[in-house]
């Protein structure tokens, strides 16, 4: 599956990484102290492919400072786009709400014996974060979705999950990386680049 950023194909290499601020101190005794700050966002790495270099610069130029969207890629496994899973119906939040810090959340509508798979990318529809499926979600009739970050804010009942490709809207929120070059570089004469582009999740 291909995806595109202003239009444009990402191509290889793609780095996709976690920032998670922890702050790790030694003790007297050489023990390890980690504590996490509680934030974290995406931040994705990639070049494009320019069909068309004067209209991509021009994107480029005008929304450098803008938040950007485009469809979050999801992770490849042997070349193969992990796939949602065997679910294909609507899923949403169950009764009651979840606060913000949970990071298992009890969802309806998934139909007995289909799945969500681990390693998908994922959102609510009551907000922009993108969230991570760190367990395989098999559906029994009493579903818990663990998911990585935890929330980062309060869903309530009814809440859609997003999670399928060409259905749901799974969309990366970000900002260009204020230290990203605004050039355009023609290496002879016809073929282009923008350089690598660096991708920070607007939260």
């Amino acid at each position: 599956m291909a995806y595109t950023f202003q239009g444009q194909d990402i191509v290889a290499p793609f780095r996709l990484s976690s920032n998670e601020p922890v702050f790790s101190a030694d003790t007297v005794n050489l023990r390890v102290r980690r504590v996490k700050q509680g934030a974290q966002r995406w931040e994705m790495e990639f070049k494009v492919v320019m069909q068309d270099p004067s209209s991509t610069f021009a994107d480029m130029l005008t929304t450098f400072h803008d938040a950007v969207t485009l469809e979050m890629p999801q992770l490849n496994v042997r070349g193969e786009v992990i796939s949602s899973g065997t679910s294909t119906g609507a899923i949403t939040t169950f009764s009651g709400a979840e606060p913000a810090g949970d990071d298992t959340i009890a969802i309806s509508g998934l139909v007995t014996g289909t799945t969500i798979n681990k390693g998908r990318f994922i959102k609510f529809s009551s907000h922009d974060k993108i969230y991570m499926v760190t367990e395989t979600v098999t559906g029994d009739g009493s579903d818990f979705l663990k998911i990585y970050p935890s929330l980062r804010q309060t869903i309530t009942s009814g809440d859609q999950v997003l999670y399928r490709d060409n259905v749901d809207a799974i969309t990366f929120t970000a900002y260009r990386d204020v230290d990203n070059t605004q050039g355009i570089t023609y290496a002879d004469g016809i073929l282009s680049d923008l350089g690598t582009i660096n991708l920070i999740e607007a939260l």
